[in-house]
């Protein structure tokens, strides 16, 4: 039996909305209702009508056992509505194309799950996440709509501004490489690179984003594992509950859970920034389940803004796109520059990257302008081991390599570095807004959180 099912006769019967057109016969969606209520046990609280004409002349006709229906203001706005006036379970799709095509269905599944509760249609289910508060502490929840977004560096540079005003924050993270057990790095001095080595050499990963947030965002991090990620988020497997709970007993006045890739921990929280690339493609962000992120979010960090990496006009798409979802959400636009941890003025380097080979040409020459490095050479192969071994014989010119904590910067960098006598600089990728103020936003993010937390 599906989760939001229950069986004829219950006392407390799942209640659901039930989505019906003017493509099929009256007489045919009122067997399919009773069908709902009198075999499957459900409640038929609400009808939201979401078009077509073909076998429906006048809607103001269509009853069926006193239900109210919502309709004439679109598909999204009428279910929306239906929503906000109903205690409902479950979302119960009648409709079929052509009145809901993918992308229409997607749009109204992100809707329904956006406001907790679920979706189910002919041969598919989506269950809204739970996400239960776990900690008695304000908190934040920093998600990103995919791998290699710059999610954690927007977390780190979070983490960091918070610490400077005097909040006292600690990082939830979770990763595909996290601890078996969660791990908490409460002295960031004394994570080094060699204590980073020493964990490759003991079989563990070492460059999972706590020590990314803890050594270059300079706060209290915790380590958690995960595998797998659903559509809305879920992930199939994680220790974060567990990690949640190590967090809140930390003397921290906030606590940031940090995503992984497009995966959302399992935890609920009180303000959300949404981390997104205008790199990737727009219908990530736009179509599928992104509109269910935004609609979660109060912030939407577009990040690597950059006029090689994406138009004008996208961008702009973007941004209209995101707006006609959630006209409540702040939108900010970035770009990222490298900051070494280490002196480069003056010496040979040579840096290894996770971005595009445009993008490490332009991180190459900040380094170069801002911090007076001599570059001699770039890989853009941090994520891809293989080709960076190979890339690596090149830099033997170099005094120093310089690379992001991320993907093979220990296991590989790190490791090259030492055996060649290498000098190792670690780089943090430093968000710059090009429209809007970041910091301002993290203020009125904490201010957020904290009020909706002395809410609940």
């Amino acid at each position: 039996m599906m989760n939001g099912e229950q069986p004829h006769g219950s006392a407390d019967r799942a209640k659901a909305i039930a989505l019906v057109d003017g493509e099929h016969y009256p007489d045919v969606t009122v067997a399919a209702l009773s069908y709902a209520e009198d075999s499957l046990g459900f409640k038929i609280v609400a009808m939201v009508f979401l078009g077509g004409t073909e076998k429906v002349a006048d809607i103001s006709r269509f009853s069926y056992r006193d239900v109210p229906m919502y309709a004439g203001q679109g598909q999204v706005q009428d279910l929306r509505r239906a929503l906000s006036a109903h205690d409902a379970d479950v979302v119960i799709d009648l409709s079929d194309e052509p009145v809901v095509g993918y992308a229409e269905r997607f749009r109204l599944i992100s809707e329904a799950l956006a406001g907790g509760v679920s979706y189910r249609g002919a041969d598919f289910f989506f269950e809204a996440p739970v996400r239960p508060h776990s900690c008695d502490k304000p908190s934040i929840g920093i998600w990103g709509s995919g791998k290699r977004v710059g999610k954690t560096a927007i977390s780190g540079f979070t983490a960091r501004h918070l610490a400077s005003r005097g909040t006292r924050p600690c990082v939830c993270t979770m990763g595909r490489g996290g601890p078996a057990r969660p791990e908490l790095l409460g002295v960031p001095s004394a994570i080094t690179d060699s204590y980073l080595r020493e964990r490759v050499e003991a079989g563990c990963h070492a460059a999972s984003d706590h020590f990314e947030d803890a050594m270059i965002g300079e706060v209290m991090a915790v380590g958690c594992r995960r595998c797998g990620g659903g559509m809305a988020g879920a992930p199939f497997f994680s220790n974060v509950g567990e990690g949640a709970a190590l967090a809140c007993r930390q003397q921290a006045d906030i606590v940031v859970f940090e995503g992984s890739g497009a995966a959302i921990p399992p935890v609920g929280v009180d303000a959300v920034m949404f981390v997104a690339s205008a790199a990737q493609p727009i219908e990530y962000l736009l179509g599928y389940l992104g509109p269910y992120r935004l609609l979660l979010s109060d912030i939407l960090v577009v990040t690597m803004c950059e006029e090689f990496l994406v138009s004008s006009e996208k961008l702009r798409k973007l941004i209209d796109g995101a707006f006609s979802i959630n006209p409540e959400v702040k939108v900010l636009k970035t770009v990222f520059r490298p900051r070494p941890l280490g002196e480069l003025r003056g010496r040979k380097v040579y840096l290894v990257s996770t971005a595009p080979a445009a993008g490490v040409d332009v991180q190459a020459e900040h380094l170069a302008h801002e911090y007076g490095a001599v570059i001699t050479g770039s890989s853009p192969n941090l994520a891809d081991r293989k080709r960076l071994a190979a890339d690596l014989a090149g830099a033997h010119e170099a005094d120093v390599l310089v690379t992001e904590l991320k993907a093979a910067g220990v296991d590989t960098v790190s490791k090259f570095a030492q055996e060649n006598s290498k000098e190792l600089v670690y780089l943090e990728n430093l968000p710059v807004a090009i429209e809007g103020d970041l910091e301002e936003e993290i203020d009125h993010l904490e201010a957020t959180a904290r009020a909706r937390f002395a809410k609940r």
